[in-house]
C-alpha cells in the first residue's frame, strides 16, 4: 500500500546543502509535480516516488519485479508493470496503482507479453501490447476492478506482430509498429478499430518506438535506415520525413521525448566507449545543443511537467541515480543516493 511500506520523507535523498552549479533547494521546491522510478535498492525491482526537492516514498513492494510505466491523465493512478515466474513461465501483468493508496487492480490475468502502455487522454482506456490472441497484438483496454471480467479490444491484426503503441493527443488514432510487410514499419490505426490503417514509413530496415507531439502534428521514431540509429521526425500524414539532428548527428540516438510545448525533443546519443550524452533539438530545425558532457553514461531523460527542467539516470558519482538539471544543460544536480540503481523516471503531476 502507497504510503505504508518502506521510509519516507529523505530516505537517501538528495543533500540538503546542494553542491557547487546544482539546483538550490527553493528552485527544485517551486518545480512541480512528482516523479516515479524503478529501484533495486531493496534487491528487486520495485516503484518508488520522489519530489524534486528529494522526498522519496515507496510506491509497491510486491513479490514480484515491478516497472513503472505511465500514469493516469488525471495523475491519480499509476500504470505498473508486473514481471514474474510462475509454473516454470515468465509473466507480465498491468496492473493500476493509486497514487493516494489503496490496493492495486489487476487488468488481466497474468500472461507472457503485456506491456509498451498508453492511455487515453481521456483516462478511460489504453492501448498496450498483448498476446491474449497472437504473438503480439495492440489492443485497446477497458480499465476494470476484476481480472476475470478484462474484454480486449484487439485493434491490429498481423501475424507478425505490432508492438511500441502509442495513443494520439486526441484518442483518434493509434501509432504503432507493426512487421507484416517483412521489417518493423510505423503505421497509424484508428482508435476505435475500423477502417484501415495509414502506413507512415516505407524502408526496409527497422522503425520502431513511436511517439506523438502534443499537437498531434508531428511523429516522432528511431530508425536505422542509416545504418546507425537515428530519431526521425515526420508528419502525421507520413509527409516531411526528416532526421531530428540534422547535420548534428553524434552517436546512435534513442529515447526521445517531446518537451511539454512540443518545440523540443530531448534525446540520447550512444557513444562508441559506451557512455552517452543527453541532447535537446528544436523541432523547427537547427544545430542540436549538447546538455550533459559526454564523459559518463547520461540518459533517460523526461521533462517537468512545466519544461523548465529535466529529470535524468546517472552513472557519474558511481551508482546509477537520477539527476535534475534546467533545460539549458545546468545546475546538474544528484536527485537520489540510495545504494542501487535507481532508474526509469516519469515526471507529472498528481491530482
Amino acid at each position: 500500500m502507497l504510503g505504508a511500506m518502506g521510509c519516507q520523507g529523505r530516505c537517501g535523498g538528495a543533500a540538503s546543502t546542494p553542491a557547487p552549479g546544482a539546483l538550490s533547494e527553493a528552485e527544485r521546491r517551486a518545480l512541480p509535480g512528482t516523479i516515479v522510478f524503478l529501484s533495486e535498492r531493496a534487491g528487486q525491482k520495485d516503484v518508488w516516488r520522489v519530489t524534486p526537492a528529494g522526498e522519496e516514498t515507496q510506491v509497491t513492494s510486491a513479490p514480484e519485479d515491478e516497472y513503472p510505466g505511465p500514469p493516469s491523465p488525471d495523475g491519480r493512478t499509476l500504470l505498473v508493470i508486473a514481471s514474474g515466474e510462475a509454473n516454470g513461465r515468465v509473466f507480465q501483468q498491468m496492473r493500476l496503482q493509486p497514487l493516494a493508496g489503496g490496493p492495486q487492480v489487476a487488468l488481466h490475468p497474468p500472461r507472457p507479453r503485456a506491456r509498451n502502455v498508453s492511455w487515453a487522454p481521456d483516462g478511460t482506456w489504453l492501448a498496450a501490447e498483448s498476446d491474449a490472441q497472437g504473438f503480439s497484438d495492440v489492443v485497446r483496454v477497458q480499465p476494470t476492478a476484476n481480472a476475470a471480467d478484462a474484454a480486449d479490444t484487439q485493434l491490429t491484426h498481423v501475424k507478425q506482430g505490432c508492438f511500441e503503441p502509442a495513443v494520439s493527443p486526441d484518442g483518434t488514432e493509434v501509432a504503432c509498429v507493426c512487421s507484416g510487410e517483412g521489417d518493423p514499419e510505423v503505421y497509424v490505426f484508428r482508435a476505435d478499430g475500423t477502417g484501415e490503417p495509414r502506413r507512415i514509413t516505407t524502408f526496409y530496415l527497422e522503425d520502431r518506438t513511436p511517439q506523438w507531439s502534443p499537437d498531434g502534428k508531428w511523429l516522432l521514431f528511431v530508425s536505422n535506415r542509416e545504418r546507425k540509429e537515428r530519431v526521425y521526425r515526420v508528419r502525421a500524414d507520413g509527409a516531411d520525413l526528416s532526421a531530428l539532428s540534422g547535420e548534428g548527428f553524434a552517436g546512435d540516438e534513442r529515447e526521445a521525448v517531446f518537451s511539454p510545448d512540443g518545440r523540443r525533443v530531448a534525446y540520447v546519443a550512444r557513444l562508441e566507449d559506451g557512455k552517452s550524452r543527453i541532447w535537446v533539438a528544436d523541432v523547427a530545425g537547427g544545430a542540436p545543443v549538447a546538455l550533459t558532457d559526454g564523459q559518463h553514461r547520461d540518459d533517460m531523460p523526461a521533462w517537468s511537467p512545466d519544461g523548465k527542467a529535466l529529470v535524468f539516470v546517472s552513472e557519474r558519482d558511481g551508482d546509477t541515480d537520477l539527476y535534475l538539471m534546467r533545460p539549458d544543460g545546468t545546475g546538474q544536480t544528484r536527485l537520489t543516493t540510495a545504494k542501487g540503481a535507481d532508474w526509469l523516471p516519469r515526471w507529472f503531476v498528481p491530482r
